[in-house]
């Protein structure tokens, strides 16, 4: 569920926004993440770190602007905010755009190795970041694509690991969330309030605080509801590219 207000992030919610797709857009990324972090009343030097972390993804996903397909119009960059509780209370920056097959790097020759700095600086200033293969959340048609994300710490006592969301109301945001980007699936409901989501080649349970599914033959996921927009994401990776690896991440 999108909202307005950057207190929604404690319900699950999520903040999106489709970028510039000239220079002003890294300058776009930062006004955008100050104004949220300053709503949920961060530190400013997290405050800080996420207008620099974001400032270098925004650029990114600018500079790929010119490497999709000339077979189909260009793909706005999105801004993407959430807050994750597992494995422990982060927010989620993440900046789309529409070429998927540009993966950056965290090199000296990185694709976002600006002025000898580029990844290596979001590593320095984040808690973990990385690219994930996604679908576009703004277009009103869903495109394929990619994110980069970065994580930054949340107050240990962040409002969302107390809120309850009701498995039901959460089971039909997440297939809501699913359908807009582009996979059908069908939800029903058991006498014991237990919710099934029945997906391609996947059915995710919606227990009484958590939704779990199988990510491989041999591994169980769990995500406690609070994690919708998280959830999403997992789930959108493995139905659009089964094949692909997990988020590619680094951690301080």
């Amino acid at each position: 569920m999108e909202v307005k207000g950057a207190w929604g992030l404690v319900t699950g919610g999520l903040c999106a926004w489709r970028l510039p797709g000239d220079e002003s857009g890294p300058a776009t990324a930062r006004r955008l993440v100050d104004h949220t972090m300053s709503e949920l009343r961060l530190d400013r030097d997290v405050i800080e770190d996420g207008k620099l972390a974001v400032s270098e993804t925004a650029t990114n996903a600018l500079r790929h602007a010119g490497t999709v397909r000339s077979d189909r119009p260009p793909t706005a960059p999105e801004l993407w905010i959430w807050a994750r509780t597992v494995p422990s209370p982060q927010l989620i920056v993440s900046v789309f755009d529409g070429a998927r097959a540009s993966t950056p790097l965290a090199s000296g020759a990185g694709l976002l190795d600006e002025h000898g700095k580029g990844l290596e600086l979001v590593r320095q200033v984040t808690a973990g970041w990385g690219c994930a293969p996604t679908r576009s959340r703004v277009e009103t048609a869903s495109v394929p694509g990619k994110a980069v994300w970065f994580a930054l710490p949340l107050p240990r006592e962040w409002p969302g690991l107390h809120y309850r969301v009701h498995p039901g109301t959460a089971a039909q945001h997440l297939l809501l969330n699913l359908t807009r980007r582009g996979f059908k699936g069908t939800r029903t409901t058991a006498e014991d309030g237990m919710s099934v989501l029945m997906l391609p080649d996947l059915n995710v349970w919606v227990h009484r605080r958590t939704f779990c599914w199988w990510s491989t033959p041999h591994r169980y996921l769990r995500r406690p509801l609070i994690d919708l927009q998280e959830t999403t994401e997992l789930l959108v990776r493995h139905l659009d590219t089964a094949s692909a690896p997990a988020y590619s991440s680094t951690s301080r």
